[in-house]
């Protein structure tokens, strides 16, 4: 009965009160969230540059796991382009893997977009970043349909 009555005696902070708070709670994990993305990007770039322009298994799964592990991130803190964007360089890298082969133009164009989108604060979904974010899933979708048409190791 005590719980009952709690639950419709009204309270707590006004809606606006409530909406202010969360969004000032937002941007100060913005703020972290674009380190985290920095830092996420710096060892994206590291990988790549291992991979000397030769395909490598290892650096072909480190790269994905740095790319998929971010993915989400971006979004919670309003860069939802940025999160596009990881999840392009992760489909690319799923491609390049399946097919073994290795990309240091279709890679590097995604690791510039990345960071082109993270220095200009590219949450908001301007014509420029849809152009972006079309571009890259271009690239990248010019690989799904040569991975789509490679045998299958079940198949081998």
């Amino acid at each position: 009965m005590r719980l009952a009555k709690l639950l419709r005696t009204p309270g707590g902070l006004p809606v606006a009160d409530a909406v202010k708070r969360a969004g000032a709670g937002l941007e100060s994990l913005r703020a972290e969230c674009l380190d985290e993305l920095r830092v996420t990007l710096d060892q994206a770039e590291l990988c790549a540059n291992r991979a000397n322009g030769e395909y490598d298994a290892a650096v072909a799964d480190e790269l994905y796991a740095i790319a998929s592990a971010a993915i989400g991130v971006p979004t919670a803190c309003g860069l939802a382009p940025i999160d596009t964007a990881l999840v392009s360089l992760a489909d690319l890298t799923d491609y390049l893997k399946t097919r073994k082969t290795w990309d240091a133009n279709a890679v590097a164009v995604h690791l510039r977009a990345f960071r082109l989108l993270l220095h200009t604060e590219a949450g908001k979904d301007s014509n420029g970043t849809k152009a972006i974010l079309e571009g890259l899933r271009r690239v990248s979708q010019r690989y799904a349909k040569t991975a789509a048409d490679a045998p299958s190791a079940a198949a081998g």
